[in-house]
Parts: structure tokens; C-alpha cells; sequence
């Protein structure tokens, strides 16, 4: 269960700043939210006040104005024009969000700031409210005196939007004779960035009434976050004598701002890209910021990943940020509207499909403990669009689905585990191993594009406390690992355990030459690894109509069931199943059976549990949901149009010793223990009844708990 959710929201709500108007919007975003909200430990609020330059700028007089997200598109392009069509690129002009936007003043920030708290208290008052400001590194967001103009210095120059150039936070800046809150003398000559932004928060944030602050766009990891080239990379070659100083420069930015801000929580956006990419592009050294007592929440996953259909690349990047992590809790990111480029995401992006949120809130990452967890916070990017409205059925049509999609987060290792040598990349200075991470987690995006299910992830440290029990129903996927985690990885295949390594050609020689393992060269169009696991009895293959990627997809464990997650970027491409438990019969629907595999055609975006397996030849089968009618039983599950098939049941975990079987498709019988199908204890895929040369309908039936 979520402890936090947060909502994201502009200042463009907020179009009449009375006090009654102020009140009135506070008040809409929290009646709106309701269901999600209520009963959870803390409720916060985000505001996108502008781009962070309000930081910079304070200079504790809350009687001045500041330039705020007023606009639609780039604020720091050109206005439009008189005589300019509206129709022109959001890109090329600016345009008014409203007629006449209301001039914001710190004062008046304080007080909204203090009526969402207020509001927020008022209607949960068992949960924490904390109210958020962003700092962002580009020129989108709002008009920036400050970085454009003044301090042009902290802007790196190879990387941009709009022409603007980004924030670098290992900049140092020039002397400046103005007064700011935390430099009233001015800034002196050579003051790190890192250092003047962490006083000037720590003096703007209490003022304003915020408890914590958002760093957006890489601010902090990288200057420039959406490529994946930078400081150590250039596309064609790694400045391996550059790494040592990129990456103290990027602690040292932690290290200054903490001194300067020690008590603001933070969070943060991080790039686009995953651990390895910013490592090996940038020197992000990711571990010794997790491990440096910063009290910063781990980057989520990216949303410009999904925006550009490239979930590979959200996915394989997530799961790299959370397989380490500071504490007990990482966030996942959700876009429903964008405030400024006039596209609302949940509408525009995802065709009113929740595929964005499934697949991303499926994954999960082993702890020491061995035990499976999924994001503890939920963030909205934003609850008002471009124009500062916020519709209802932005509210209404996707609530169902975070709220389903939370119910069914993962709790046992997934049939892919990712072992991910988090720690092992980001302490290195070896240029092999940063070839290695950069190519290698650019297969693993391109891999989950092409249909591989990947969605459990452990680090390297933790896999090497656990048993090998806890992965015997699990395909392992590692790069080529060294020291005893290569060790244990290589006993665990002796031992049967099922192992994909993959890596370059030159580095997969170093492995053994009798390795039990199954090794796949990240030079091979990226369906390699998917087909390589038919030796292990997953066969998932495709037929394809047209030139688009085939279906992406997450395959996860909850409560004793199988969770398919499903992008299908064409609708027309089949797909073929077989596991080595038999077709997945996926639940409420009809699937064909072709020489044993289970042919489906998926929608845009499907979730469905998947509980039955069935070995047969062919036919037809139906699992569908169907009314008990019936005191004892809460549930019960008609499948039909078997024939002579080995059926595999998966109940969930309060009744594993108590489903009932009836060999009919009707419901007013007593369904009994005394069938064929028995109980199995499997040490690899858990607890499942089975029944063989099964024919006809069976309806299985799960009591309710009081009446077990």
C-alpha cells in the first residue's frame, strides 16, 4: 500500500488569488482525489511554482514578483506575435495561458502554500500534508533572469531545449553585486552552485511554508538528462580520464548542498536513462550518493520514456534505480496532464489506456531480506492541464486503475529476475566494465521492447544473502558478473538453476567454458534473449502484421497469481504462449489453442491475472467469472472447453489448501474436495492444484476467509 501519494499541480489553478478564490481550488483538489488519498499515512502536494528560479531570486521580500509557469509552451521563446496564428509550434512561440494571468508575489505563495495545508488537514485529518516546491534545469517553465541573463555560467552548453541551455550543478558562479536571502552582500566570485542554491533554499522554503523539494530534469545526477551521451561519452568514445573528477564534482554538489541544506527533504526526477548509461556517460556515482546519509528518495521511473513509446527504456532504467535504495521506499511517476505543452498525456499519449500505469507499478525489487517490494510513494505529473483546469474525468477514468494497479503489486520474484550489479557500476573505473553497462543496459531496453518480460530486480549484494530456494522458479538474467557473485550465479546453474548472461563478445569468453548457462552476445536484433528462453520452457513469440515492435509487456507474481501487463503498440500482432506449466489461460476471456500454445490478440493496454495453465493440443478454452450464488464462496472461476488437457489451478494464498472443484459449468451443486485434481507443493513454482485428461467445464470455487 502507497504511504504517500503526491499531486503535482501549476500555480494556473489559481487564477483568482483572493483568499476565497485560493481556498476554492485547494478545496477541489482534495474533494477530487478523495479515493485516492484518504487513509494513507501522508498526503503531499507538488507545486510547479516556475522553474526554481524563485529560489535563486529570493531575497526575503514578500512583497516582490516573480515570473511564474504562465505560459503555454517554451516561456523563454518568443511571445507570440500580433497577427500570428494560435496554430503556430509550442516550440517556436509562447502564448498566455489565460487573458490577463494574475501577477504572483511571494506573499501570495506563502499563502496558497498555507491554505493547501490548511484545506489538506481539514479533510484528512489522520494523514501527514506536506506541500512540495520543484526546481527545474531548463528554460521551459517560466521566464529565468537568473539563468539566462545574469548567471549564464552554470548552463551547460551542449545540452538544450529551445535553444536554452541546461543547468549544470557543478558549475561554480560569478561575483554578483545583488542581494539575495542567503547572500545579502551578494555571491562571491567562484561560489559553487551547489552551495548558493542549497542557502537560498534553505532560507526560501521555510519562508514560503514548503517542506520539500522536488529536483527535476537530472538536476543533481546529470546536465544533460535526456540524451545518452555527456561529459564521459561522446557516442563514439569514453574519456575514461575524465571520470574520476565528473564524478567527485557530482558528489561534491550533494556534499555543498547538504552542508548549506541539511533538513530539506528531497526528492528527485533523475534522467531518462538508467544507472549504467549515467555512469558511463556522465559519472553518476549512484551508490556513494545512496550511501552518503543525503535523505533523498531515489529517482522514479521516467515518464519521457513512455511519452516516446519507448517503455523498454521507463522499465530497464526503473529497475536499475530501485535495485539499491537508501532506505525502504522509492516512488513511481504517473503523467496524467502537462501544464505547459498543451498535451494531456492520459488522453493524447495512452489513448485513454492505462498501459503506463500497469507495467511500471508492476515492478519490484528483492530486499536483503529476500522479500519482494513495489514503490511505497505515488506522484500524478499533474492534476491541472496547460490551462489550469482540472477535469473530473482526468480524475475519474484512471482512479480504478491506480487503485487496481496497487492492489495488485508483486510480492514473490517474478519468472525474470534481473541481477544487477548496481553497486559493482558505479564504483568503477575500468573502461571495459563501462562499456559493459552501457552497452549492456541498452539491450536490456531494447530487449523488453522486443516482448522479454522482465520485471523483478535484485542487486548483486542482495542476491548473494539469499538462498537459492528463493530463485529455483526463476529464469536468473546478470550481465557477466565477477567475484562471488559470478560464484554463486555459476553453482545456482550447476545446480539446475535456470541463468541467461549476457554481455560482449569479449566478455562472455571470460566465462567458463562449461558454464551450465545460457550466454546471448548484446550485438545480436534484441529478440535474441526472448528466444533463448524456450530452453527453459517460456516460448513467447510473435506474428506480426506490419513493421511495429511487437507487444511489451511485465510479467509479475501477486498473491499467488501470474499478472500479465501489456503494451501492444499494433493490435494486429498475435501472440503465442507457452510456459512450462502449460498455455496461460488468462482470466475473463476466450483464448485459441494451437499445437499447445495459447494464441492471443491484446488490446492496447491489457492487465490480466492469469491463474490456470492448461497442457492440451487445441480447441477453444474460456476462464471466465461467474456469480457463486452462494453463502461460503466469494468467488468462483468457470473454465471450459477442455479436452483431455493437464489443468494447473494457482488459488490465492488465503485458500491454497481450500478451492473446490466441480466437474460442471452451472453453480447450484456442492462442490467437493474429492476430484482429481490434488494438491501440489512445487519447491519451483509454488503451491497449485492439478488435475489431468481433464474434459468439459470445471468450476472452482474460493470460500470466503471467515468460512474456510
Amino acid at each position: 500500500m502507497f504511504q504517500n501519494i503526491t499531486l503535482e499541480v501549476s500555480l494556473k489553478p489559481f487564477k483568482d488569488t483572493s483568499d476565497e478564490g485560493i481556498r476554492r481550488v485547494a478545496k477541489t483538489i482534495f474533494r477530487d482525489w478523495e479515493p485516492l488519498l484518504r487513509d494513507r499515512k501522508s498526503v503531499s502536494i507538488l507545486f510547479w511554482t516556475a522553474d526554481g528560479s524563485e529560489i535563486l531570486d529570493y531575497a526575503g521580500d514578500l512583497s516582490a514578483p516573480f515570473e511564474w509557469c504562465r505560459f503555454l509552451g517554451g516561456a523563454n521563446n518568443p511571445p507570440l506575435a500580433p497577427g500570428q496564428p494560435y496554430e503556430i509550434s509550442l516550440h517556436t512561440c509562447k502564448q498566455d495561458y489565460m487573458k490577463d494571468a494574475p501577477e504572483m508575489t511571494y506573499g501570495i505563495l506563502k499563502k496558497i502554500v498555507a491554505a493547501i495545508r490548511e484545506e489538506g488537514s481539514r479533510a484528512f485529518p489522520s494523514s501527514e500534508i506536506h506541500v512540495g516546491e520543484t526546481f527545474d534545469i531548463g528554460p521551459e517553465f517560466a521566464l529565468s533572469d537568473f539563468k539566462y541573463s545574469r548567471h549564464t555560467e552554470i548552463l551547460n552548453p551542449d545540452s538544450h531545449v529551445d535553444g536554452k541551455g541546461f543547468v549544470d550543478a557543478t558549475a561554480t558562479l560569478h561575483a554578483d553585486d545583488r542581494p539575495y536571502a542567503a547572500f545579502p552582500d551578494g555571491i562571491p566570485e567562484g561560489t559553487p552552485f551547489g552551495t548558493f542554491f542549497g542557502k537560498q533554499s534553505a532560507a526560501f522554503l521555510p519562508d514560503m511554508g514548503f517542506d520539500f523539494l522536488w529536483l527535476s530534469n537530472g538536476l543533481g545526477f546529470s546536465a544533460d538528462p535526456w540524451k545518452k551521451t555527456g561529459k564521459i561519452f561522446d557516442g563514439e568514445h569514453f574519456y575514461m580520464d575524465k571520470l574520476a573528477e565528473t564524478r567527485k564534482k557530482v558528489f561534491d554538489f550533494w556534499r555543498l548542498f547538504r552542508e548549506a541544506c541539511p533538513d530539506i527533504p528531497i526528492q528527485t526526477r533523475g534522467t531518462n536513462n538508467s544507472v549504467g548509461i549515467d555512469y558511463a556517460t556522465d559519472g553518476v556515482p549512484l551508490w556513494d550518493l545512496y550511501n552518503a546519509d543525503l535523505d533523498f528518495l531515489p529517482p522514479p521511473n521516467s515518464p519521457w520514456a513512455a511519452l516516446n513509446d519507448n517503455y523498454g527504456l521507463e522499465l530497464m532504467g526503473h529497475m536499475t534505480r530501485i535495485a539499491e535504495i537508501p532506505k525502504n521506499d522509492f516512488l513511481f511517476r504517473y503523467y496524467i496532464h502537462d501544464p505547459w505543452w498543451c498535451n494531456s498525456p492520459w488522453y493524447d499519449r495512452y489513448d485513454n489506456s492505462p498501459c503506463d500505469l500497469y507495467m511500471p507499478m508492476s515492478l519490484g525489487r528483492i530486499n536483503k531480506e529476500g522479500k519482494v517490494e513495489s514503490a511505497s510513494h505515488f506522484a500524478i505529473l499533474s492534476i491541472d492541464n496547460s490551462f489550469g483546469n482540472m477535469p473530473a474525468s482526468c480524475v475519474n477514468e484512471p482512479l480504478p486503475h491506480i487503485l487496481k494497479a496497487e492492489k495488485d503489486a508483486p510480492d514473490a520474484p517474478a519468472p525474470l529476475v534481473w541481477v544487477y550489479p548496481m553497486r559493482e557500476y558505479t564504483t568503477s573505473s575500468d573502461e571495459v566494465t563501462v562499456r559493459e553497462m552501457y552497452e549492456g543496459d541498452n539491450y536490456i531496453s531494447e530487449a523488453i521492447n522486443d516482448g522479454f518480460p522482465l520485471s523483478t530486480v535484485v542487486s548483486t549484494d542482495n542476491y548473494l544473502l539469499h538462498p537459492d530456494s528463493l530463485y529455483a522458479g526463476s529464469v536468473l538474467i546478470a550481465p557477466v558478473l565477477s567475484g562471488n557473485a559470478l560464484g554463486k550465479l555459476l553453482n545456482f546453474a550447476k545446480d539446475g538453476g535456470k541463468v541467461i548472461v549476457y554481455g560482449t563478445s569479449s566478455m562472455l569468453k571470460t566465462l567458463p567454458s562449461d558454464a551450465p548457462v545460457i550466454k546471448i552476445d548484446v550485438a545480436s536484433s534484441p529478440s535474441s534473449i526472448r528466444e533463448a528462453l524456450e530452453a527453459y520452457g517460456y516460448y513467447i513469440r510473435f506474428e506480426k502484421k506490419s513493421t511495429k515492435k511487437p507487444p511489451t509487456f511485465t510479467l509479475s507474481r501477486s498473491d499467488g497469481a501470474f499478472l500479465f501487463s501489456i503494451y501492444s503498440a499494433d493490435t494486429t500482432t498475435d501472440t503465442l504462449l507457452k510456459f512450462p506449466l502449460g498455455a496461460p489461460i488468462l482470466q475473463n476471456g476466450e483464448v485459441e489453442i494451437e499445437n499447445g500454445f495459447a494464441r492471443y490478440r491484446f488490446g492496447r493496454s491489457v492487465h490480466r491475472e492469469c491463474r490456470l495453465f492448461v497442457s492440451q493440443q487445441s480447441g477453444v478454452i474460456s476462464a471466465k467469472e461467474r456469480p457463486p450464488v452462494s453463502g461460503r464462496f466469494r468467488r468462483r472461476l468457470l473454465l471450459d472447453g477442455l479436452e483431455d488437457a493437464t489443468v494447473i489451478f494457482f488459488p490465492e494464498t488465503y485458500a491454497q489448501e481450500h478451492t473446490y472443484f466441480a466437474a460442471s459449468p452451472v453453480c447450484d451443486i456442492t462442490p467437493t474436495l474429492k476430484t482429481r485434481f490434488k494438491l501440489v507443493h512445487d519447491p519451483l513454482y509454488g503451491t497449485y492444484y492439478r488435475a489431468d485428461h481433464v474434459t468439459g467445464a470445471q468450476s472452482i470455487f474460493l470460500p470466503f476467509p471467515d468460512k474456510l
